[in-house]
């Protein structure tokens, strides 16, 4: 008679039964999972790589197609009102179109903004129940980002346009300093809701000191703008039940801040000074990084109010610029870019463009309002983000922010539903 030793039997069974359950995972199971790895690369390479971030994308875009599920895709995407709010807006560009004086320069527009059309096909690949993990991939890429304004900061990292002066590659500090204040927000905010335990705490709030005071040795004023406004929201969700000490603290504590930063920084200082000095001295001298912006204010102001319901149409922003320019200044160089979302919708797509803009943050706050998901506060924080750093640059245009914009949005609007959730990676 054959004994048979009972762990051992268990034990093979229990192996029989995960090889089974991996070799029957289906095609669109893998593919989902491979897009779950590819989706956190890209999150932390955000900051650190624009050509592993296209490389990603594209890597993303094959996985999602090979994996299938166009129906359930399709009923989650006509379903979200923050994807419906984005394909509108993209749409508007595709009929500004119609009324474009040159096609050609108009379709090469429109590929431009290839970025956030990827939306709708990250919010279906983004996983429901794993979306802390793309954060904590955020953070990660941009503690690495940040590691290395320190290494050049004490002289140790040497590379091109890079000193202890200028601690970020050319002009790299209009992303970086944006894309630190959100990471500072999002960290405060799980380290606040998100409830670690233990030495994690701590260090998370270590490491939120150390971004904030990089805030302030790099140059990027649009990220130090936002930071402060962020800070304002994170105390109003503090205190949301008690709103009145809400508004003394942020009355009192904005300020000190500000004039503290202003104080003990001395990069804070000169970037402050420099900007106060290139707004006074305007009318003389409009060829300085102020002057050129409000220089490209007013002559776009020119253009909305020439075509103020349905603008100029999509791609043909600078040649009406240009004519423009010819005529009122032709002293300045002409640009494509007034550095300001806001401006450039209006000067294309007319009111109808600005509305569409808008349309897409109202939805944000509106779905963050309904949302229950412990992100809510992030939800509500994404959109002030962008609708403050917007008012300097046409953000949603430029490579790593529009990135941003796209997996972030999938990822804080994204509903909990059977069709949607395909399990874990």
């Amino acid at each position: 008679m054959v004994s048979i030793n009972p762990c051992t039997s268990f034990s093979t069974r229990t192996e029989k039964m995960e090889s089974q359950a991996m070799s029957s995972a289906s095609v669109p199971d893998r593919f989902s999972r491979l897009n779950f790895w590819l989706l956190l690369l890209l999150a932390f390479c955000l900051p650190l790589s624009t050509s592993a971030i296209s490389v990603l994308a594209i890597l993303v875009s094959l996985s999602w197609l090979l994996e299938g599920r166009y129906l359930e895709k399709f009923t989650e995407i006509r379903t979200n009102p923050v994807c419906l709010a984005v394909v509108g807006y993209l749409l508007l560009m595709v009929v500004g179109l119609l009324w474009a004086e040159d096609l050609r320069t108009g379709i090469q527009w429109l590929g431009k903004h290839w970025k956030i059309m990827l939306m709708p096909l990250f919010l279906t690949a983004v996983i429901y129940e794993r979306r802390r993990w793309y954060l904590a991939a955020f953070l990660a890429g941009i503690s690495v980002a940040m590691a290395m304004t320190y290494l050049a900061w004490f002289d140790l990292l040497h590379y091109a346009d890079v000193s202890p002066e200028h601690l970020t590659k050319k002009t790299f500090h209009v992303v970086y300093n944006p894309l630190l204040a959100f990471a500072i927000y999002t960290l405060c905010h799980e380290l606040t809701w998100g409830r670690p335990r233990g030495g994690w705490r701590l260090a998370g709030w270590c490491l939120a000191g150390v971004m904030v005071f990089n805030m302030f040795i790099t140059e990027g004023r649009a990220g130090q703008l936002v930071f402060f406004a962020l800070l304002a929201l994170y105390l109003f969700q503090l205190l949301r039940r008690q709103l009145v000490a809400a508004l003394l603290l942020v009355a009192v504590l904005l300020p000190l801040s500000f004039s503290g930063s202003y104080l003990l920084s001395p990069m804070f200082k000169a970037r402050v000074d420099l900007a106060c000095e290139e707004i006074r001295q305007f009318e003389l001298n409009p060829q300085t990084s102020v002057g050129f912006r409000l220089h490209y204010w007013q002559n776009s102001w020119e253009m909305i109010k020439a075509a103020p319901l349905m603008g100029v149409g999509t791609g043909d922003f600078k040649a009406a610029y240009a004519r423009i320019n010819q005529q009122r200044s032709p002293q300045v160089p002409p640009t494509d870019n007034p550095h300001n979302q806001y401006v450039l919708a209006a000067a294309s797509y007319g009111a109808l463009g600005l509305c569409a803009l808008l349309a897409i943050f109202f939805a944000q706050f509106r779905q963050a309002g309904r949302d229950r998901d412990g992100l809510e506060r992030l939800g509500q924080a994404f959109p002030l983000f962008f609708l403050v750093i917007m008012l300097t640059e046409s953000y949603l245009v430029v490579y790593q922010t529009g990135f941003l914009f796209s997996l972030l949005s999938a990822v804080l609007y994204k509903q909990s539903s059977p069709l949607t959730d395909q399990g874990g990676a």
